[in-house]
């Protein structure tokens, strides 16, 4: 016999273990489970601009040259300070005294408007419903379903383009787009460390890579094959990821994960009264202001004061969502690092990049309306504003999982709620600045932005916490089975 192998009695059984096997298949799962957790998110941006990229796909100019013209001479520095000096004249710069005007919303523009905002009621509607959804069915069921029927949905669209069905059917969409978020929330605390959340909840920013995708390749395609062959293209690939999904993620991970009866025991009154939790949802609501004013706000605000072309397919529209999300990636890694280093609390990590998601940006937005002629320094705070509001997840998104673990969903679902009302509004207050009837409004739909930037970040470093609170273990879980198996795989998942 061998040296160092132990002796077997002849007629006994031998069983060999597979403990390698199972945990380099379960840990193949999570990285598994975050590339279907960004292309899910990918889809849900895709659908939600796939209604403004349709229409103005083969929209060549909205607004005329003397339109454009009149408009500048009276909003912006180009007229008043940057023209050239005159040489027959002793004045330096010419400035011509014209009423100011007001550009009227077109019939686009007013169609685009209702579209997005009836997406907004729905991701308002859904999230914090969806969240006690997911603790009883299983968060990745939900997100999986979430991303299906806003993308199977789009099938519809080309049948009730433009009527009020289609209005509906953006609704749908936006409730579909919002059970997604505390579904994710859900599964963010089931399967990662809490050293390791940050890196996973920066993923939900694949929201923005899918605008830029819809960007570049939903414009392509709109004006190659027509109108309805991208709402085709969505109902397909989400087709196509459900399946995928479903066969690798909910088959093999929803039935090895600990399912708690979290709607049981949620401590309702002890949650609206937290002020951790509503912290978070108020520090959304910045977040969310600021994504509609530089998405909104400053595209516009570049096209027609300094004359930049923001189409859809334009590098410019499509180039800062994807810094975007390589932005916070990068700051959800770092923020993991820091944490698992020890060198600060996971509150005050929390609360620096919330100064970073909101008080640079706040900056960085109030000083666009007095950039002067240079017609790159506007867009170049436009591309830094919006990569440094990517530092959203790594502070405000992931601190409702630090404060409240058990019930994660739900805190996160709340703020998701909370935020989707500032962003109506945020939406609203815009577009009537898009429209002003008075010089001068550019400037303050960006004070305005950075105010309430300013203040909802005041409130999260005042009120905000990365400790866990005690309502959250004011109840005692049971696990509803017991099996030594699925323990252990579970075990070798979060090693």
């Amino acid at each position: 016999m061998s040296p160092g192998l132990p002796s077997v009695r002849q007629g006994s059984s031998i069983q060999v273990p597979k403990p390698a096997k199972i945990s380099n298949g379960q840990i193949g799962s999570r990285q598994l489970l975050v590339a279907f957790v960004i292309t899910g998110f990918v889809l849900c941006g895709v659908i939600e601009q796939s209604a403004s990229v349709t229409l103005r796909a083969n929209i060549t100019s909205t607004y005329s040259a003397a339109e454009f013209a009149e408009y500048v001479e009276n909003t912006s520095y180009i007229t008043r300070y940057c023209q050239p000096p005159d040489t027959n004249r002793s004045q330096v710069h010419a400035v011509r005294s014209i009423p100011h005007i007001e550009i009227p919303m077109t019939r686009t523009d007013k169609t685009e408007s209702v579209l997005r905002e009836a997406y907004m009621w729905g991701t308002l509607i859904s999230p914090l419903a969806a969240s006690r959804i997911a603790a009883r069915v299983g968060a990745e069921r939900l997100f999986g379903a979430g991303v299906l029927g806003a993308g199977v949905s789009a099938l519809m669209v080309p049948a009730a383009w433009l009527t009020p069905c289609h209005v509906f059917i953006r609704i749908l969409q936006g409730v579909f787009m919002g059970a997604t978020w505390p579904a994710a929330h859900t599964l963010a605390v089931t399967w990662f460390k809490p050293k390791q959340l940050s890196a996973f909840v920066s993923t939900y920013t694949a929201v923005n890579l899918g605008y830029a995708v819809v960007g570049l390749l939903g414009t392509a395609l709109v004006r190659s094959l027509g109108r309805d062959w991208l709402s085709y293209a969505i109902a397909f690939f989400a087709v196509i990821w459900y399946f995928l999904w479903w066969r690798f993620v909910e088959e093999r991970l929803n039935p090895n994960r600990p399912i708690r009866d979290e709607h049981r025991c949620l401590p309702w009154r002890n949650l609206l009264l937290s002020k951790p939790a509503w912290s978070c949802g108020i520090a959304v609501v910045g977040s969310q202001w600021a994504d509609a004013t530089l998405m909104l706000g400053v595209t516009k605000y570049l096209k027609l004061v300094y004359g930049f072309s923001i189409a859809y397919e334009d590098v410019l529209a499509s180039l800062p969502h994807i810094g975007h999300f390589f932005a916070a990636i990068t700051f959800g890694i770092v923020v993991d690092h820091v944490r698992g280093s020890g060198l600060v609390s996971t509150t005050t990590a929390r609360k620096f990049f919330v100064y970073i998601s909101h008080f640079l940006p706040a900056a960085l937005m109030f000083v666009l309306g007095y950039t002067g002629c240079d017609p790159a320094a506007p867009a170049a705070l436009y591309t830094a504003a919006l990569a440094l509001t990517g530092a959203t997840p790594a502070g405000a998104f992931a601190s409702a999982a630090d404060i409240a673990p058990n019930f994660a969903g739900t805190v996160f679902g709340l703020c998701q709620t909370i935020g989707a009302a500032g962003l109506l509004a945020a939406n609203y207050a815009v577009s009537e600045g898009l429209h002003g009837s008075f010089a001068g409004w550019w400037r303050l739909v960006f004070g305005v932005s950075s105010a309430v930037l300013l203040t909802t970040a005041t409130f999260f470093m005042a009120w905000g916490s990365g400790s866990v609170q005690d309502w959250d273990t004011s109840c005692e879980f049971e696990p509803e089975k017991e099996l030594v198996e699925e323990a252990s795989r579970l075990d070798s998942v979060l090693e």
